[in-house]
């Protein structure tokens, strides 16, 4: 099972930052079998930059919920699950991060399809999320969103999981995060 993920951020400094918007598609390996996307009230200032790249301001966020309020459904959509993100070590570590701030403990299994992607389609000349998109005839809708960005790399993954038949690549890259 596998939980693809893109969360948007404040940006700013390291361990500062919070999370603004959150997208996250269960994927049972032939099928979408749940989804959660959700604005995220970071209670913090969003850095400028950020707000002209996502889009994400103080006003569309601030009657969005706090983290806290969809902590239990994030868990229960990634249980049992391999996080993936396109640049998951990034990805990750904001979820689990906030987890860090309610004192919970997360921890989860990643694939990165960053790395699948290098190992299993080594001609690409770029692995951004846009370029490696464009190379492979996936279309972003909604790029620098949560939503947009999830749904590509699950069209990433499911490519890439066809190419790696007998999970062989996908199973070395996993077994390197245990």
């Amino acid at each position: 099972m596998y939980a693809i993920i893109d969360v948007e951020t404040t940006g700013g400094k390291y361990k500062e930052e919070g999370i603004t918007e959150i997208a996250i598609y269960r994927y049972d390996g032939k099928k979408v079998i749940d989804s959660f996307v959700s604005l995220v009230n970071p209670e913090r200032k969003i850095h400028p930059f950020v707000e002209k790249l996502t889009g994400i301001n103080y006003e569309l966020i601030k009657n969005a919920p706090r983290f806290y309020q969809i902590a239990k459904k994030i868990i229960e959509i990634t249980e049992d699950a391999i996080i993936v993100a396109h640049n998951a070590q990034f990805d990750y570590r904001m979820i689990k991060q906030e987890f860090d701030r309610l004192g919970y403990d997360y921890n989860k299994i990643t694939l990165c399809t960053i790395e699948f992607s290098k190992t299993i389609l080594p001609h690409i000349k770029s692995y951004k999320l846009d370029n490696l998109a464009m190379s492979l005839n996936i279309e972003i809708s909604n790029r620098h969103r949560a939503d947009g960005d999830a749904l590509a790399t699950l069209q990433v993954l499911k490519l890439l999981l066809k190419k790696d038949k007998d999970k062989k690549i996908l199973n070395e890259l996993i077994k390197s995060k245990n």
